[in-house]
């Protein structure tokens, strides 16, 4: 049943280059991220794998954002977690900073933290905010992160600057559905929340394909609360029907059907339920992170 899953999202993903204009990275191959994400949404090391518990359009939907988007798990450029029942991809500060980079629009992209202590002026220049001065010392990399900031090179080789005070970061984590990983590793998400922010106007007003932009603009908003979830793949069939039919196609003798999964809404029949819910789903969700830290070992 899985492998029938990730090859049909495999199959799909063509399609969409061969019909639909979805141009992916050429050293970027599908088959390689689809089996490594299969090797973790199905590892039981940590208990039941995501594939069992996970309802199975929201498994072919993190797999479809991530292959539209270029990412890989093997290369910790993204992670798969639960919100209960449903799984969705979120990109790492690799992923981000992969996914800023392909944009037609972009040609380079860099992010940095500010520390205590560190030699950090900005200005202005035609109007436009600059960081005139940036001087990190080693001194300072255990001080507390007083802010961070990005700068984009588009193609003519103009640079945009973003900059985000500490508030201002704890202010956009204070609407994440989750803020342990934020709290863990504070300087990696912090770089990637400013690059998410100066991203947003490439993103939107580049001329790539629709499908990676709206992947991409999906993936960030599946962290927030209170986020209209978008339906990122465009397939003129359903996956999971298609799914679901190559498997009945092979039994031989009809099981009873096993009662359909709620909804997140009938689920949620008194609030002590949810409140158990809740604590069970986000000690699954860092059970299930992939290898999030290395990213801080990695930088």
């Amino acid at each position: 049943m899985s492998n029938e899953l990730v090859t049909m999202v495999n199959n799909n993903i063509e399609d969409m280059k061969n019909n639909e204009g979805l141009s992916l990275p050429p050293d970027y191959s599908v088959g390689n991220a689809l089996n490594s994400a299969y090797l973790i949404l199905s590892d039981t090391s940590k208990g039941q794998p995501l594939l069992d518990k996970c309802d199975q359009g929201s498994v072919i939907k993190a797999l479809m954002n991530m292959a539209i988007q270029g990412l890989s798990p093997a290369k910790n450029q993204c992670y798969f977690i639960p919100y209960g029942n449903q799984l969705v991809m979120q990109r790492s500060y690799f992923g981000s900073i992969s996914v800023v980079k392909r944009l037609s629009n972009v040609k380079d992209i860099q992010a940095q933290v500010v520390h205590k202590d560190d030699t950090f002026k900005i200005g202005g220049k035609d109007g436009v905010l600059v960081v005139k001065e940036f001087e990190p010392s080693f001194e300072n990399l255990d001080k507390p992160i007083i802010g961070a900031f990005a700068w984009i090179e588009d193609i003519n080789g103009n640079r945009t600057y973003t900059v985000m005070t500490k508030k201002d970061i704890d202010t956009s984590w204070s609407h994440a559905k989750t803020k342990k990983v934020q709290n863990e590793f504070p300087e990696e998400m912090a770089k990637r929340t400013v690059i998410n922010r100066a991203a947003k106007f490439y993103i939107n007003s580049s001329s790539d394909n629709d499908l990676f932009v709206k992947a991409v603009n999906e993936t960030t908003s599946n962290e927030y609360e209170n986020d209209d979830r978008k339906d990122v793949t465009p397939t003129k069939r359903s996956l999971v029907a298609d799914v679901a039919e190559n498997k009945a196609e092979k039994v031989e003798s009809a099981e009873p059907a096993k009662e359909p999964v709620r909804t997140a809404a009938k689920e949620a029949s008194s609030n002590d339920q949810e409140s158990v819910k809740d604590e069970v789903d986000q000690q699954n969700l860092f059970d299930n992170l992939n290898d999030v830290g290395s990213e801080a070992d990695a930088e």
